[in-house]
C-alpha cells in the first residue's frame, strides 16, 4: 500500500511536520473567515486528495460494509467534529494555546488503547500523561500579565473537546484499519463524509460571514488543507501498522514546529510567556515517556 515501506515512527514524524505547517496556515485564515467555512474548504480538499492516493495506490481488496461505516465514523469524530473544534479553538485561544490543551489527546489516547484495545500501560506512560495535563493547567492558568488578553476558562473547553474527538478517530480508525487494510481508503471515506455533513450544517449556520471573501485567507486556508492532506495521509499510513501509544505521541511533535512558527509569524497576536514555552516542553517530556514507556 502507499507510504507502507516507510517506518510508522517516520511516518508519525512526517504528519507532525505537515499538520504544523497547516495549523500556522489555518490560525491565519480562521480570523478572517468563520470556522464552518474553513472546515468546509479543508474538507473538500482533503477529501479530494484523499480519492486522489487511492486512485493512485493498490486497491483494496478486502471492502466491507461494516468496515466502511468505521471509517464514517472515523470522519464524524476526526475530520468533522474534531477539526471544527480545532478551528474554533484557534480563534478563541491562539494557536500556540490551542495546541497544547489539545495535546490532551494523548491522555484520551491512552485510555482507548489501554480499555478498547488492549494495550499495556506501564508507569512511565501514566507518568507521561499526568506531566501532559500538568503542562495544559499551566497554559490555561493566564495570571495577570499586562498588555495581555485575558481568555475565560470557558474557552479551552473547546480545544479540549477537539482532543477527545480526535481519540474516538484514533480508536474507530484502528477497527477500521482491522476490516480494510488501506489508510488511503480510509482517508478518502473519513473526509467525504465530513464533508457530507458540512454541506448540511451549511443552511444552520446563522453568521453572514460564510459569504465573506477573503483572498490572502483563502490562498493561506488552501494551503493548509493541501500540507493537511499530507499529514493525514501520513498520520493513518502510521497508525494502520503502528501502535497509538507511540503514534499519537510522536505526531504530537508539531506542537514544537507550531511554537517556534507561532512566534515567527504571528509576533502581535500570539504572545509566548515563559510558562507556555515552559509548559510546551513539559508536553513533550511527557510525550517522550509515553513513548519510551513501553
Amino acid at each position: 500500500m502507499l507510504l507502507d515501506f516507510l517506518h510508522p515512527n517516520i511516518l508519525a514524524l512526517l504528519s507532525a511536520t505537515f499538520i504544523s505547517f497547516a495549523r500556522v496556515a489555518q490560525r491565519y485564515a480562521v480570523v478572517r473567515m468563520s470556522a464552518l467555512f474553513a472546515n468546509l474548504i479543508m474538507a473538500i480538499v482533503t477529501a479530494l486528495f484523499g480519492w486522489i492516493f487511492y486512485s493512485v495506490d493498490i486497491p483494496a481488496l478486502n471492502i466491507t460494509f461494516e468496515g466502511v461505516l468505521w471509517f464514517m465514523a472515523v470522519g464524524f469524530f476526526g475530520a468533522f467534529a474534531g477539526r471544527y473544534c480545532n478551528l474554533l479553538a484557534l480563534s478563541l485561544t491562539g494557536l500556540a494555546r490551542a495546541a497544547i490543551v489539545a495535546q490532551t489527546v494523548l491522555i484520551w489516547s491512552a485510555l482507548f488503547a489501554v480499555f478498547g484495545l488492549e494495550e499495556e500501560m506501564t508507569l512511565p506512560i501514566g507518568l507521561g500523561t499526568a506531566l501532559i495535563m500538568f503542562s495544559s493547567m499551566m497554559i490555561v492558568y493566564d495570571g495577570k500579565s499586562s498588555g495581555k488578553r485575558r481568555i475565560p476558562i470557558y474557552y479551552y473547553l473547546v480545544p479540549a473537546l477537539s482532543a477527545l474527538m480526535y481519540a474516538f478517530a484514533h480508536l474507530t480508525g484502528k477497527v477500521a484499519f482491522s476490516m480494510i487494510d488501506s489508510s488511503s481508503f480510509g482517508m478518502a471515506i473519513s473526509n467525504t463524509t465530513s464533508l457530507s455533513l458540512l454541506i448540511f450544517m451549511i443552511p444552520f449556520h446563522q453568521t453572514g460571514r460564510l459569504k465573506e471573501w477573503d483572498k490572502k485567507g483563502f490562498l493561506m486556508l488552501l494551503f493548509g488543507a493541501i500540507s493537511q492532506s499530507f499529514g493525514i495521509l501520513c498520520f493513518w499510513s502510521a497508525m494502520k501498522s503502528g501502535k497509538i501509544t507511540q503514534i499519537i505521541p510522536l505526531s504530537r511533535l508539531s506542537l514544537l514546529i507550531i511554537v517556534f512558527l507561532t512566534w515567527y509569524f504571528f509576533r502581535e497576536q500570539e504572545k509566548l510567556t515563559y510558562r507556555v514555552f515552559v509548559g510546551a516542553v513539559l508536553a513533550l517530556v511527557g510525550a517522550y515517556g509515553v513513548v519510551y514507556g513501553r
